[in-house]
């Protein structure tokens, strides 16, 4: 490919979108754990100066849920049910070298009054499963506050055309999740041409531009190992400043993930899907690595 990919657009500096999360996404069988995360958010560029700024709010709502979804008993609920519901606000930076620094804040509610028991039975009567039962066990509210920090930084400052590589840190802190994570992107480029810099890529939601030779399409895979260490998930241990949730649990502090998927940008649309296998978040689940998947689609406009 080296025709229409390679050649420049119409620039576009607003963008929203939708990503959805779900294990249904992998399995139709497995229907657990974190088992299902929506988001709407937008996107729009920051004023113009040397560093390139990207705001973004957004809204969302994640669900968690035991191995089984229908468990009567509190001995059968091996992790918490839980219903998180948030307002994000972030800013990107990238300076003209390519490091990218993210912050964020963000406003929430865990539990009844995230409403997640009235999504999942909704999500259910779609698929033609039955009610979701045992709701009844969930973390009880508490509210969310936090904050987080994300530092990217490539392995390298010239362009690569197959393959490249980038590290990211970020450090979350909140009433709900605290934790460190730290992981390498690879980027594995199917166009012919030189992939694009991390400040203008769909895969750090930074390819927003006001200058229309910056538009450029992209299709890539992309691989992420990631490494963790938990210092609180309220989801599982409830909440910090009380002890009134039915059924908690301690968490493992070492977490990893792997995720993997396919990227494409191509003018004003923005495409993924990626499968997302991660390690159990406490001992009290058996299986050692769970799955779910996310899709994304998002639109950019001026």
């Amino acid at each position: 490919m080296n025709t229409e990919e390679a050649c420049a657009q119409k620039s576009f500096s607003k963008e929203f979108g939708l990503i959805s999360d779900n294990d249904l996404y992998t399995s139709t069988y497995y229907d657990r754990y974190y088992t299902n995360g929506t988001f709407l958010y937008f996107r729009y560029l920051g004023t113009k100066s040397k560093i390139k700024k990207v705001h973004e709010f957004r809204i969302g709502q994640q669900m968690y849920t035991p191995q089984f979804a229908n468990s009567h008993f509190p001995e059968a609920i091996d992790r918490p049910y839980a219903g998180y519901a948030f307002i994000n606000y972030s800013q990107l930076f990238f300076s003209d070298k390519n490091f990218g620094l993210k912050s964020s804040f963000e406003l929430g509610i865990l539990g009844p009054d995230a409403l997640a028991q009235d999504l999942q039975n909704i999500i259910h009567n779609i698929y033609g499963f039955s009610p979701a039962e045992g709701w009844q066990y969930q973390i009880e509210n508490t509210l969310g506050i936090g904050m987080q920090f994300l530092f990217l930084k490539p392995f390298s400052k010239k362009e690569q055309k197959r393959i490249d590589f980038t590290s990211t840190t970020s450090f979350k802190l909140g009433t709900i999740f605290s934790e460190l994570n730290t992981n390498i992107y690879s980027r594995i480029n199917l166009f012919n041409r030189p992939l694009n810099k991390y400040s203008n890529s769909s895969l750090f939601a930074s390819n927003l531009n006001d200058i229309d030779k910056n538009q450029k399409n992209e299709l890539f895979l992309f691989i992420k190992p990631q490494l963790g260490y938990a210092l609180y998930n309220a989801t599982i241990q409830g909440s910090l400043f009380n002890d009134n949730s039915p059924i908690t649990y301690g968490i493992n502090s070492f977490i990893y993930e792997l995720e993997f998927g396919l990227r494409y940008s191509i003018k004003r649309f923005d495409l993924s899907y990626s499968i997302i296998k991660y390690s159990k978040k406490t001992e009290a689940i058996e299986e050692n690595m769970n799955t779910y998947g996310s899709i994304q689609i998002s639109y950019k406009f001026n």
